[in-house]
């Protein structure tokens, strides 16, 4: 789209001497990086999550309780096909792993249920990839928030870790 836009205005494009030129128009005057939490763009805030891990036994819609919320947020998704030798080799090693602890395991029970689940989990996502030919990938949401008030952004970001906690995600700042 913008380079439709530079195309079709490429004449109006030119810097005539004191005068803004389109590209002045549309990029950022100032840009703020001193913060590690937020990102300053022309006095707006930003900040960004990313959701890395969530619990298959999570019956609801992962993300209706963010949405429900109603923040200043923009949400993307992304997914990456993996290659099914490099799934199937790395699941053959994590079962192998798993099998190991649980025969050597001096753990508390509920331990050993977790890595019976994901032992079982590894395996049967294994036969699919080979017996059935299924297709793996990685699922990424990101989250930006943004916001014209930096206390404002600071709640914004605690109130969504505090959803996804709540709802037993995993997620990262960025």
């Amino acid at each position: 789209m913008i380079k439709k836009f530079f195309k079709k205005n490429k004449n109006k494009l030119k810097k005539i001497d004191g005068e803004f030129c389109i590209k002045d128009k549309i990029s950022p005057a100032y840009i703020n990086l001193s913060n590690p939490k937020f990102i300053e763009i022309d006095n707006m805030y930003y900040s960004g999550i990313i959701i890395v891990n969530y619990y298959r036994e999570y019956n609801e819609l992962i993300l209706k309780k963010i949405l429900d919320s109603n923040l200043n947020m923009n949400i993307s998704i992304f997914y990456e096909k993996q290659d099914p030798y490099k799934a199937i080799r790395n699941l053959t090693y994590h079962i192998a792993n798993v099998g190991v602890n649980l025969k050597e395991s001096n753990q508390n029970r509920q331990d050993i249920d977790i890595a019976a689940f994901t032992y079982n989990d590894a395996k049967y996502i294994r036969k699919e990839i080979q017996v059935n030919n299924e297709d793996i990938y990685f699922l990424y949401i990101y989250i930006n928030l943004f916001s014209e008030d930096i206390n404002k952004q600071e709640y914004l970001l605690n109130k969504i870790e505090g959803i996804l906690q709540s709802t037993r995600i995993t997620n990262e700042k960025i």
